[in-house]
């Protein structure tokens, strides 16, 4: 079989019991019930190191090469990235290594994965200021965070959460600064009067959704 069809899409397509019978072909040990995502992390680790020994001629022959231009869902690379889409909301994306996630998972006290939401007074504070949870799926991958105005700077962290035991972090986002200028919203600055052009343009009303809408985002 090609390389090009030994493909992260090419592999989703096939049912559980051919990514076995093809984990078997490359002498992988596959334990009965291990999840479809890491067995296909497996399998292109494997199709990866047997194709050493030829990528470089594949690539210097031009004739042969064709890029691929679809990203794949996962780079199997635990990390996570934060980055402002604008001054009011962050967006966040991850990914998490099969044998990490293989880790986590076969610890009985495993509970649950979680985006740590941590802001600083400071930018170079070292202690946060605030901290809240937002928990997600293994499936999730990005999520988009309303961002509290009240502080300097914000850093997500990925964690897996133990039941009678220590989170473990697994990824850190580098810290980023927060904009000011926006108005904070908060259950108390509902209550405040503004200005009435504001007022007649509804902003009151969105704050309103905002926080009853997104209301982890705030303290």
């Amino acid at each position: 079989m090609e390389k090009e069809a030994l493909s992260r899409n090419y592999l989703e397509t096939l049912t559980s019991a051919d990514l076995v019978a093809l984990a078997d072909d490359y002498g992988i040990d596959i334990p009965e019930g291990l999840s479809r995502r890491f067995i296909i992390g497996e399998l292109l680790e494997a199709i990866d190191e047997a194709d050493d020994s030829s990528s470089a001629d594949l690539l210097n022959d031009d004739s042969d090469f064709k890029a691929n231009t679809v990203l794949p869902k996962s780079y199997n690379e635990t990390q996570i990235t934060l980055l402002l889409r604008n001054p009011a909301w962050a967006f966040v994306y991850w990914d998490l290594n099969e044998s990490d996630y293989r880790e986590v998972i076969q610890t009985k006290t495993f509970t649950t994965f979680v985006l740590r939401v941590l802001y600083f007074s400071q930018a170079d504070d070292e202690k946060p200021a605030e901290v809240y949870d937002i928990p997600v799926k293994y499936e999730d991958l990005d999520r988009y965070i309303l961002l509290s105005q009240a502080e300097s700077a914000v850093r997500i962290d990925f964690v897996a959460e133990f039941k009678n035991q220590e989170p473990r972090v697994l990824a850190k986002s580098r810290k980023v600064l927060i904009p000011k200028g926006c108005p904070e919203i908060t259950f108390q600055s509902l209550t405040e009067k503004i200005d009435p052009v504001l007022e007649l343009s509804g902003f009151n009303e969105l704050c309103r959704t905002h926080y009853m809408n997104h209301r982890q985002s705030f303290s």
